[in-house]
């Protein structure tokens, strides 16, 4: 089996691979690029729409601001 037929999530890696590049491509127009936290947080939840969830309210909680007294 060569490297890019393996699967993750029952999505092929070259397709998540793929998809990093594509999202990347579109982050840097914004001089946004992903880090390496964010390309493997992508493959760690490519195929698992549940985990996709769980992590998208871990990023929320960590980057949301809490106001205190009406203040940031």
């Amino acid at each position: 089996m060569r490297e890019n037929d393996r699967t993750t999530g029952g999505i092929q890696i070259k397709d998540v691979e793929k998809l990093i590049d594509a999202v990347n491509g579109s982050m840097l127009m914004e001089c946004m690029p992903l880090t390496q936290d964010d390309k493997a947080r992508i493959r760690r939840c490519a195929g698992n729409n549940e985990l996709v969830e769980e992590v998208i309210r871990e990023l929320i909680k960590k980057n949301s601001v809490v106001r205190v007294n009406g203040h940031d």
